[in-house]
Formats: structure tokens, C-alpha cells, sequence
């Protein structure tokens, strides 16, 4: 096909533009009205003149290659038919003038013009072929080998303006029906009429169109028929025409332009994004320092906020010693003394517990307090996100519906260091031995007091009435010993316990210590995933970004490599 070359080049970049279309209107860049694309699937308009039976449509079907349009011994062209492609169909356009629509792969390059001939009878064809001529990218007038010097032909050349002489040949048609020495003879004819008639010799072509024809329609093509026809020549011609064509390569130019604009208006597009995201990056930097900045004060606070634990400890501890002194009453301890006591364990129980309830209510307060601290805070970066970025940043992650899990977590944290906290105390075991001991005093002079009065009431049935007073007496006694024992020993006990709980203080809230921070940490991890939604929004956007970036860099190279083909 001739023009392959330019064919080649401007199907590429009519790809590429509508690749670079493509990735425009996906990214929504807008048009520029002041610079539309050119439209390169323009087809090539060929255009054939000459007078009745000179082989005009013989030469249009040889350049095709299959039987486009009607040819014989007699007339069969009554109007101006342009060939286009298309479904099979012919389209009357004007009384004179018929669209044919024909499915040849050569028509979707090229429209062709086949006129009914300089000398016909109809005038009329000459004023709807001229404004053809005047753009058509080649025009050709065909001559016959018998005839080549006819008037009406010649007068059709003349009125060509300069611009449609440029690209005008001259065809000499069969001249398979020319013994070989005449050929010289008439172009040299043909070039002295060129000269008169237009002032310079125009291009002049001999061929045999129907030996070309037959040649392409073999398979293979004949050689020996190809080359009788001469037709290598003119469609060089006609392709180098073409690719030479100054209207053809600024269309080509035109469009390289346009393609090369886009894609440098999408890489400042794209480098505004970019710039963009690593702003927005940045601005979640800041963000989660803000965060961190907040963690970090509630851990160094976290002492202060232990101190409430402290307060909350030695309340419970006051409680605790005063259900003790309950406990070692006189009474009480005489009860026990022969059944056993378990004061002891069971004050540890109680203490336990109440340790526990301490850290649960500590936890909840303290969590809640830095809950709420967390919300205010992300009250302030919702706006400052939606005015950066754009979008709304979703809820905080430890307010609402997650306030409490988040406080459970922090709670549960708190209560698992309680047995820690305890066994730092070593207080287990501290009341046991000093019970034991405080029982068995109280327990001996019980005894020796019973033993006494027993003693009196036998002294008393043996009618002993001064000694038996004397033992009863010694018996009251004993029993007021044990008495102010057991009150002393309570007071003792504890007090003790008192001062060995209240100086552990420090040491349980020690205890709690490391827990307390790690609890503060793992709420505020909760907290910084707030951020995860926009976070998320930023990696998306990223994601979309760098295949665009890669297609607009390889569709920038493919460009290039258009650059060197024009």
C-alpha cells in the first residue's frame, strides 16, 4: 500500500493519543479549548480527472487492487463518485455526486475521487469536481497513450490553482498498446505541453493499469507483469507524496504537539499530587507527634495519677484495720479460742479484694479521664483534616461505642499487676503467728481463770467459804488480765498491721506502676488508630498515583520514539 510509512507513523500516534486521552480523562484533566486535538485519521483524498474511456477507473482499481470501481470498453462512470470506507452501500449527496461506501482495507487510508471524464457530456461535473481538486492531497490527470495531447484534459490543468498544481501528476494509461521507441516520443510531448500549458514541467507517469491489476490479483504477483506495468514508479510516487506532504506532516506535527502538551500538563498534574500527598504525609506526621506528644505527658503524669490510687489505698487500708480490731474483739477471740480462728486468712482475703477494687476504680477514673482527654483532642483534628485533605476522618477510636472496651482493656491491665503489687507488699502471712500467739495467751489465762473458778466452786460445796473467795477472786482477776491482754494485743496487732500496710504504699503503687504505663500506652495505640481511615485514603491515592506515573512515563518514551520517526 503506498504511504505505508506515514500510515505507520500516525496509526502510533493515534494510539497514543487516545492513550493519552484515556489516562487524561481518568484523572479528569480538562480540555483545552484553545488547543484541540487535531484529527489524524484524516484519509488521504486521491483524485483522478481526464477525458471519457482515458482508464481513470482501470488506474483507481491497479492502485487498489481489486475491482473498486465499474471500468470497460464504454462509459460507465455518469457522476462523481468518491469511494469511501465503510459498509457496502452507494449514498446519491447531490444530484450529480455519489458516496460509496465499500469495505476494501485501502479505503480506510484513502478516499478516492473518480469523475466521469473532462469531455462529457454533462458540464456540470466539472463544478463539483474543482473544489475537490483544490484538496485533494494528490490529484492525477490521466492521458491515454493514443491521446495524450487532448484539449479538454489540458484545459482541466490549467485551471488548477498553484497549490493543487503542486500536487498534481500526470498519467500516461496503457501504454501496453505503445511499441517501446514510442514512448519516449510522447513524454517529451507531454513535458513541452506541461511547460506551455503551466509554466514547468509536472511529474508524468507511463503505466499499464490493467497489467498492474492482473499482477496484484495473481498469487504471487507476476513479476514479468508488474514490471510491463510500470507501476513501481508511480506509486512511489504517490507514497512519498504523501509522507512528504507539508499539509500531512503539520497534522502529524500537530498531533505530536498535542500529545506532548497533555502528557507534560499530566506530569505537573501528577507532580501536584505528589507534592500533595507528601504535604498531606507530613500533616499526619504532625498529627500523630500531637498524639505521641499526649501520650508521652499522661506517662510522665502517671505518678501524679497514681497518687489517687494511694489515697484510694489507704482509705481501704483504714477499712481493713478496723474490720481487723472487729475481729480481735474480746468476746470474738474468746469464741475462737477453742474452735480455731481464721481471722488472719480471711483479713488477707479481704485485703486482696479490696486491692483489687482499688486498681478496678483507679483504672476506670484514670481511663476515662484520658479517654476523654483523647476525644476533646481529636475534636480538634477533625476540622484541621477535613480542611487539608478534604474528607471527613471517621470517629475517635477510643469515644463512643469503644470508650468502654477501651476502658476494659485498660482496667483488666490494672487488675492483672494486682497480684504482683501484693506479693511486693509481703504482708501474707504477717498476722497469722502474731493471732496465733495473741490466741494462746488469751487461750492460757482462759484456762487458768476456769481452773480457778472451778476450783472455788468446789471449795465453796465443801463449805471452804474463805478460800473458795479467795480463788474466785484469783479467778475474776485472771479473767480481767486476759481481758486487758486481749485489748492491748488487738491495739498491738493492729497497729502493726496498720503501719506495715500503710508503709507498703509505695511499694503497691510501684507495683501497678509498670502496668499503669503500658495500659496508657496500649490506650493511646488505640487511639492513634483513628488516623487508620485516613491513612488508608492517603495509601489509595498513592496506589493510584504511581501506575499513572509509570503509564505517563512509558507513553513519554513511546512519544519520543515518534519524534525520531517524523
Amino acid at each position: 500500500m503506498p504511504g505505508e510509512r506515514y500510515f505507520a507513523v500516525r496509526d502510533r500516534l493515534s494510539e497514543l493519543l487516545s492513550w493519552i486521552g484515556s489516562l487524561a480523562d481518568e484523572v479528569g484533566l480538562e480540555a483545552e479549548p484553545d488547543h484541540p486535538q487535531p484529527v489524524l485519521s484524516q484519509p488521504v483524498l486521491i483524485a483522478v480527472i481526464g477525458e471519457v474511456n482515458a482508464g481513470k477507473s482501470s488506474l483507481l482499481n491497479a492502485l487498489v487492487g481489486e475491482e473498486l470501481c465499474p471500468a470497460g470498453p464504454v462509459p460507465l462512470t455518469a457522476e462523481v463518485r468518491v469511494y469511501r470506507h465503510g459498509n457496502e452501500g452507494d449514498h446519491p449527496v447531490e444530484p450529480l455526486l455519489v458516496e460509496c461506501r465499500r469495505t476494501s482495507e485501502f479505503l480506510q487510508n484513502f478516499d478516492l475521487l473518480d469523475s466521469p471524464g473532462t469531455n462529457a457530456r454533462n458540464s456540470g461535473h466539472a463544478a463539483i469536481v474543482e473544489p475537490f481538486l483544490e484538496h485533494a492531497d494528490i490529484v492525477l490527470v490521466v492521458f491515454t497513450a493514443e491521446n495524450p495531447w487532448t484539449a479538454a484534459t489540458w484545459d482541466a490543468v490549467s485551471r488548477l490553482s498553484p497549490e493543487a498544481l503542486a500536487r498534481t501528476a500526470l498519467v500516461v494509461q496503457r501504454i501496453d498498446l505503445k511499441q517501446p521507441p514510442d514512448i519516449p516520443i510522447i513524454l517529451g510531448h507531454m513535458r513541452d505541453l506541461s511547460v506551455k500549458r503551466v509554466g514547468h514541467v509536472l511529474p508524468i507517469f507511463p503505466v499499464a493499469a490493467r497489467h498492474a491489476f492482473d499482477a496484484k490479483q495473481a498469487e504471487p504477483v507476476n513479476p514479468e507483469l508488474w514490471s510491463s506495468s510500470r507501476f513501481s514508479d508511480f506509486e512511489h510516487f504517490i507514497s512519498e507524496r504523501i509522507c512528504e506532504s507539508m499539509e500531512r506532516r503539520q497534522l502529524l506535527h500537530d498531533g505530536w504537539h498535542h500529545a506532548a502538551r497533555t502528557l507534560r500538563r499530566l506530569e505537573s498534574r501528577f507532580d501536584v499530587q505528589r507534592r500533595g500527598m507528601e504535604d498531606d504525609a507530613w500533616f499526619l506526621s504532625g498529627i500523630e507527634r500531637e498524639m505521641d506528644g499526649l501520650r508521652d505527658s499522661s506517662l510522665e503524669a502517671a505518678p501524679q495519677a497514681l497518687g489517687a490510687a494511694l489515697e484510694r489505698y489507704r482509705s481501704e487500708v483504714d477499712a481493713v484495720v478496723r474490720q481487723l480490731r472487729a475481729r480481735l474483739g474480746w468476746w470474738r477471740s474468746l469464741a475462737r479460742i477453742f474452735t480455731g480462728d481464721g481471722s488472719a486468712a480471711e483479713i488477707e482475703t479481704t485485703f486482696a479484694a479490696r486491692m483489687q477494687e482499688v486498681a478496678t476504680g483507679f483504672g476506670r477514673d484514670d481511663a476515662a479521664r484520658l479517654a476523654d482527654a483523647c476525644a476533646a483532642h481529636w475534636e480538634s483534628v477533625r476540622p484541621r483534616v477535613k480542611e487539608r485533605m478534604g474528607f471527613e476522618s471517621g470517629v475517635c477510636a477510643v469515644a463512643g461505642p469503644a470508650r468502654e472496651e477501651g476502658i476494659g482493656r485498660f482496667v483488666a491491665r490494672l487488675e492483672k499487676a494486682v497480684p504482683q503489687a501484693l506479693t511486693g507488699l509481703r504482708v501474707r502471712g504477717v498476722l497469722d503467728p502474731l493471732i496465733r500467739r495473741r490466741n494462746a495467751s488469751l487461750k492460757g489465762l482462759t484456762a487458768i481463770g476456769l481452773l480457778l473458778a472451778i476450783a472455788a466452786g468446789t471449795c465453796g460445796l465443801l463449805s471452804l467459804q474463805q478460800p473458795a473467795m479467795f480463788l474466785l477472786g484469783g479467778s475474776l482477776l485472771v479473767f480481767v488480765l486476759a481481758a486487758i491482754a486481749g485489748w492491748i494485743t488487738r491495739a498491738r496487732i493492729a497497729a502493726g498491721y496498720k503501719d506495715r500496710l500503710q508503709a507498703g504504699a509505695t511499694t503497691f503503687a510501684e507495683g501497678l506502676k509498670s502496668d499503669h504505663g503500658e495500659a496508657i500506652r496500649l490506650l493511646f495505640r488505640d487511639y492513634s488508630s483513628s488516623l487508620i481511615e485516613v491513612r488508608r485514603q492517603l495509601a489509595k491515592e498513592k496506589a493510584a498515583l504511581q501506575p499513572r506515573l509509570e503509564r505517563s512515563n512509558s507513553l513519554y518514551i513511546a512519544l519520543k520514539s515518534v519524534e525520531l520517526d517524523l
